[in-house]
């Protein structure tokens, strides 16, 4: 598997637990990112940060976004994924 491919499956796996918090708990991380060091059972590190901000600020829709980064090169163009959930608790364009 390539870098990118794993940082990808990395970064989706750590925004699977955020996929399971309610919009409540979700809003209590707005605007505080969270970062950590995620080392693969190859001993890759990789670098992660999750973001939560208003999507749509009228609609308070919140979207939760994670990036990953492995090398000084990929910290300026960082793997990204995100979800949006809506203020129901259902997530958007799935």
């Amino acid at each position: 598997m390539d870098r990118k491919e794993e940082a990808r499956k990395v970064v989706e796996k750590e925004l699977s637990g955020y996929r399971k918090l309610s919009y409540e708990e979700l809003l209590k991380k707005f605007d505080e990112p969270e970062g950590c060091e995620v080392k693969t059972e190859n001993g890759d590190a990789y670098q992660i940060e999750i973001e939560v901000f208003f999507d749509d600020f009228k609609e308070q829709s919140i979207r939760v976004m994670g990036s990953a980064s492995y090398s000084a090169w990929t910290d300026f163009s960082p793997i990204c994924s995100s979800f949006i959930m809506a203020k129901d608790g259902s997530f958007i364009g799935e």
